[in-house]
């Protein structure tokens, strides 16, 4: 059984909001062989009320309100005096090297969990980012923001610097992960499915709105690749590097990297995967992990 904790920062079903945090959180939720010890929300995508609410609003949409502890972090950057980060600290001194932490938004409540206990990344089995790019983004005249590393430059760095296994998940790499047509088709050939309705119904305006933005059908499951990473890393490349980026660079998103020859637990080494070696293997996992979830959604029914 995999101890994890979520820091995210959830915008599913909001208008003109990224989707892709609800959905790792759903596919974790479906992974029997994944204990989630807990969810901190953090700013990012929106507010910190935003994100904080629409997780607990997921948390009660699947009756999960009383047994997966859910903690308010950072408003923004800098702000490090959080339940979140009390949180994280308390759980990794209580499960030492057992916790995967998978960061999926902004970095601050890690940062700040380890203002509160410096030994809190050696308490940490791994640590699992989302962000940053290696070269730009565009899509068009539309260039793709990096919004996680760029948010808190200070937090980055520290992170990145952890003496424990750290893995970047980019945006660049998460660009394999699209759900584009099939997957939309794929979602509604069983929507009788509680489940696939409930994600229907969540992701389907941002599906419009976003194969608008990119002139492509569908969006990006940027949130999901870490969570896929955590269980299935043999389909994706391994990619040894050491942390070369100034703190410029970092402001940007940007990450610069060299040939490592140590271990991924020495400070400044990560594994960088720029390949997703099995898309449809990738993609075959997160819809087993949603279609696992036990529970029914309120508001759904089995037909």
């Amino acid at each position: 059984m995999r101890k994890i904790i979520l820091d995210c920062d959830n915008t599913i079903g909001l208008e003109k909001k990224d989707v892709a945090d609800g959905l790792a959180f759903l596919f974790l939720l479906g992974k029997q062989d994944v204990d989630l010890k807990g969810i901190t929300s953090v700013f990012g995508n929106s507010t910190i009320e935003q994100t904080s609410e629409i997780m607990n609003k997921m948390l009660a949409d699947f009756s999960l309100t009383e047994k997966i502890p859910h903690y308010r972090g950072a408003a923004q950057a800098g702000d490090y005096d959080t339940e979140a980060a009390h949180f994280l600290a308390e759980q990794a001194a209580a499960h030492k090297n057992e916790l995967t932490l998978i960061a999926t938004g902004p970095l601050s409540n890690l940062y700040a969990a380890w203002q509160i206990d410096q030994e809190f990344f050696h308490n940490l089995k791994e640590i699992i980012v989302l962000g940053g790019m290696v070269e730009e983004i565009s899509f068009g005249e539309y260039e793709v923001d990096e919004v996680n590393l760029s948010a808190d430059p200070t937090a980055v760095e520290r992170v990145l610097q952890a003496e424990v296994p750290v893995a970047l998940m980019t945006r660049n790499l998460c660009l394999a992960a699209r759900f584009g047509e099939k997957s939309w088709r794929r979602i509604n050939r069983s929507n009788t499915r509680p489940i696939r309705a409930y994600i229907k119904d969540k992701i389907s305006d941002w599906y419009k709105y976003y194969s608008e933005v990119i002139g492509l059908s569908g969006f990006y499951m940027w949130d999901v690749v870490p969570a896929a990473y955590m269980l299935s890393p043999e389909i994706f490349s391994y990619n040894k590097r050491k942390i070369t980026s100034t703190t410029a660079d970092l402001k940007k998103g940007l990450i610069k990297t060299e040939k490592a020859a140590g271990m991924l637990q020495d400070a400044g080494i990560i594994n960088l995967p720029t390949t997703i070696l099995d898309t449809k293997r990738f993609k075959d996992l997160v819809f087993t992990a949603w279609d696992d979830i036990k529970i029914i959604p309120a508001g759904y029914k089995n037909d």
